[in-house]
């Protein structure tokens, strides 16, 4: 069995409840760094694009700036330069991501991150005021993750009484990471796993007695995040064939997943505090893996999740 073919089927615990509560920026730490690309559609221009997400003020605020250097055209023959800048922040009062943008040809858009459209690999803001701009206009920023170290950023407008047009869409490529927005902690528990002599009776005891929903690899918990009910967290559960090399090094018949937050950060503090690191940061579609050992010889595993590829990916859970 490959090394995390069982975290691919699910792993993962929300106690996203306490991570969202504590650090709101949370699910947009996928976004964080520098970016650059290209960019199609904005008056059938093409351009050049610089992008940057940066925790600023004490990690009160995500500064934004989106520089696009547009190629001449009949229309345009000397080009352009288009800048944006603005910050995201956190509204108690509503509970909401709030997006303030400024536009070098004067437009100020705020949005605000819809919850319902939104995800931990997509972000979905829409206008709620637009200031130098056709009144009952509106806006749509969206950004997606489309791979490890690469997002979609697409633009939307929407005229009085029309449905939102796709303006423009760039391509991106992070060139530099930016440290998270959260602290670099463990937020709660994304696995359990522990040493069975026979596996498949303990599964099939376990779905007879207690009710699981079993596959291949055990059993997902299914869970709703509190900041966000309409994101499913998951928490994977497994038996391992007793004397498996997975738990190794340790002499322990289980291990614990821990989901995290600021992975890179978090190791960087481990290192500094001299924890044994047992191996070096893996990257998957579904989040960041390392694995560490305790005080007592136990062999954890950190993970940084991306919980919507779990949701995508569908089967039956335990909830």
């Amino acid at each position: 069995m490959k090394r995390h073919t069982l975290l691919t089927i699910a792993l993962t615990l929300t106690a996203g409840m306490l991570a969202a509560q504590n650090n709101p920026f949370q699910r947009l730490n996928f976004v964080l760094g520098s970016w650059t690309g290209t960019g199609s559609g904005f008056g059938n221009a093409k351009s050049t694009v610089e992008s940057s997400f940066k925790p600023a003020l004490n990690g009160s605020f995500i500064e934004v700036t989106n520089e696009s250097y547009f190629e001449p055209t009949q229309r345009n023959p000397k080009g352009e330069h288009h800048i944006d800048k603005g910050f995201i922040s956190y509204d108690k009062a509503r509970k909401a991501i709030v997006f303030r943008q400024f536009h070098v040809e004067g437009f100020i858009n705020q949005y605000i991150l819809v919850d319902s459209l939104s995800n931990d690999s997509t972000l979905v803001f829409e206008s709620e005021t637009i200031e130098n701009f056709v009144e009952g206009g509106k806006a749509r920023w969206t950004i997606k993750k489309t791979a490890h170290q690469s997002i979609e950023t697409t633009f939307d407008l929407a005229m009085p009484n029309k449905p939102f047009a796709c303006y423009g869409t760039n391509n991106l490529t992070k060139t530099s990471y930016s440290v998270s927005a959260g602290e670099p902690k463990a937020t709660g528990i994304g696995g359990i796993f522990f040493f069975s002599n026979n596996p498949a009776q303990t599964k099939e005891w376990y779905a007879k007695n207690l009710g699981l929903e079993v596959n291949e690899w055990g059993s997902s918990f299914e869970f709703r995040n509190a900041n966000r009910p309409q994101e499913i967290n998951y928490l994977q559960w497994s038996p391992f064939k007793t004397g498996s090399k997975y738990f190794a090094p340790s002499k322990k018949e289980f291990m614990i997943n821990y989901r995290v937050q600021n992975i890179e950060a978090l190791i960087t503090k481990l290192k500094q505090n001299a924890v044994t690191i047992v191996d070096s940061l893996e990257v998957y579609d579904y989040g960041k893996f390392i694995h560490i050992m305790d005080a007592e010889g136990n062999k954890i595993e950190l993970w940084e999740p991306i919980d919507s590829v779990f949701t995508n990916m569908g089967g039956k859970t335990t909830k």
